[in-house]
């Protein structure tokens, strides 16, 4: 009976421990997920103005440049976030929190999407993947955006059918402002960073199809991804299954 209650009592000692070490191996990699891509948003953006020599404000056309500097915001904060979750050993699982870092991550999504949909010969965009900025902001800071949300975010319990729609906000935001922009001429036709955005060559039918397409895929990609999330953010801790079975099985039979 002595050697039965010493090993439960190892048991979940053993389950505890591997928990917690693991807990804080997450939440620091989430900590330098999030470092890593505020330094190569803010060092690709450095790039592009003072070697590459473009103008910071004439860069702001871009979706993939405000949705990078969006990115750094939003990853300087969960630095913040990550270190406060390891030394307390908690989660910030609050739904606007959650949304924030979900648009973050559906806007990397579809940076990522236009990007690959524009290398096809098909559409008339060319967008830049081989300098150092266009590498950065089109490859390298999605697919990890993507993939520290997916693995180390904290999932919510069950969501609403519209709820997915508060990936899309970045999205929204600037498919709004510069639909209007270049819709009501403030900006030139020839300033249109992407085809869709020019109404003098291409048709309103054209452009609002295009908006409908993206949005479409900006919702897919933010529900797919709470789906992926909810059932990723524990592989973690797969391999403490079986002692957290060991640990229920101890537990009933005392």
């Amino acid at each position: 009976m002595k050697n039965e209650v010493k090993r439960r009592e190892l048991d979940i000692n053993q389950f505890e421990l591997r928990f917690r070490r693991r807990y804080i191996l997450k939440k620091s990699l989430n900590m330098l997920g999030n470092a890593f891509i505020a330094f190569c948003g803010i060092s690709s953006i450095l790039y592009s103005v003072f070697v590459y020599g473009s103008s910071f404000f004439d860069r702001l056309r871009y979706m993939t440049f405000d949705g990078t500097i969006f990115t750094i915001l939003v990853s300087l904060v969960f630095v913040v976030v990550a270190v406060y979750e390891a030394v307390y050993e908690t989660e910030l699982t609050y739904r606007n929190v959650y949304f924030l870092r979900l648009s973050s991550a559906t806007t990397e999504f579809v940076i990522f999407a236009v990007v690959m949909i524009g290398l096809l010969p098909i559409v008339p965009d060319n967008p830049d993947i081989t300098s150092y900025t266009g590498f950065m902001m089109h490859i390298v800071i999605p697919i990890v955006a993507i993939a520290n949300f997916i693995f180390n975010d904290a999932p919510l319990g069950k969501m609403k059918i519209f709820e997915p729609f508060n990936g899309t906000m970045f999205v929204t935001i600037y498919a709004m402002i510069m639909t209007t922009l270049f819709g009501l001429g403030i900006l030139p036709p020839e300033k249109a960073p992407y085809s869709f955005l020019n109404f003098r060559d291409h048709s309103l039918l054209f452009s609002i199809g295009c908006l409908i397409v993206i949005y479409i895929i900006g919702y897919s990609i933010s529900f797919l991804m709470i789906i992926l999330n909810k059932h990723l953010s524990w592989i973690w801790f797969a391999d403490l299954h079986h002692l957290r079975k060991r640990k229920k099985r101890s537990s009933g039979n005392g």
